[in-house]
């Protein structure tokens, strides 16, 4: 009798077993780049929406308090800094809610 060629039951369901965890691994993988994709998409919003603002502001363009874009909500504060007339901080803040509330605040310091 001749040897018998091929893969025996026991090894065809341990390759199986391995080619499923590493699939599940790899889908966890992707579902979490994802979200951090869309998290990092969320922040670099807020960031370009605060800077939006200052500029606005530093153009000489009237600026609302309070406005709302999407599901971002911004808040602009104007304070005269203390013995340096016409120097002015700005303060734009942006909330928004992912997983959780977020919050993120712009300064600088303006002369007018």
């Amino acid at each position: 009798m001749g040897h018998a060629r091929g893969y025996s039951l026991i090894e065809f369901l341990v390759a199986t077993l391995i080619f499923s965890l590493v699939a599940t691994a790899v889908a966890q993988t992707i579902i979490l780049t994802q979200r951090f994709r869309g998290v990092s998409a969320n922040w670099l919003r807020a960031t370009q929406l605060a800077a939006e603002r200052i500029e606005a502001f530093r153009a000489g363009v009237l600026i609302d308090e309070e406005s709302e874009s999407g599901i971002f909500r911004r808040e602009t504060a104007l304070s005269e800094i203390a013995g340096h007339p016409g120097l002015q901080r700005v303060d734009v803040t942006i909330s928004w809610r992912d997983t959780e509330p977020k919050r993120f605040t712009l300064s600088t310091l303006v002369r007018r």
